[in-house]
């Protein structure tokens, strides 16, 4: 008899079946599944970067931070120093969010197809990487 709890079942009690264990290796990654992958996660981080320009902006402007750098420049450098708040105006910080957000985009996009290319020469040098399943 085993150690392993028994289940019932439409004919009576039988022993569960013992743990079957399987092991793959993961030896090529498709590219273009890396590509779209990536792209939706280059994408979301996109979106969360101008989210976060914005939500920083608005909390630096509610606690009145532009307004002491603007007193503090214009009392270090004199009436003719920089304006803060108008050199980090919300749209001039948008804008960069969202360039910053599309050249995150683009270029992640690109290196994640890379870094798939590099991963299958690699496994085909090394035979991959092993990944055991088990079925609980």
């Amino acid at each position: 008899m085993s150690d392993a709890p028994a289940r019932k079942s439409r004919f009576g009690y039988r022993p569960a079946p013992a743990q079957k264990q399987v092991a793959l290796k993961l030896v090529k990654i498709e590219v273009w599944s890396a590509i779209k992958a990536g792209f939706f996660v280059t994408v979301a981080a996109g979106i969360a970067t101008v989210v976060g320009f914005f939500a920083l902006w608005f909390v630096v402007g509610q606690i009145g931070l532009f307004a002491s750098l603007n007193s503090l420049l214009s009392g270090v450098f004199g009436d003719g120093g920089v304006d803060i708040e108008q050199e980090l105006s919300l749209p001039r910080v948008m804008s960069f969010a969202t360039t910053l957000a599309i050249v995150n985009v683009i270029l992640g996009t690109a290196l994640t197809g890379l870094y798939a290319m590099i991963f299958n020469v690699i496994g085909k040098i090394t035979g991959g990487i092993a990944i055991r399943f088990t079925n609980n």
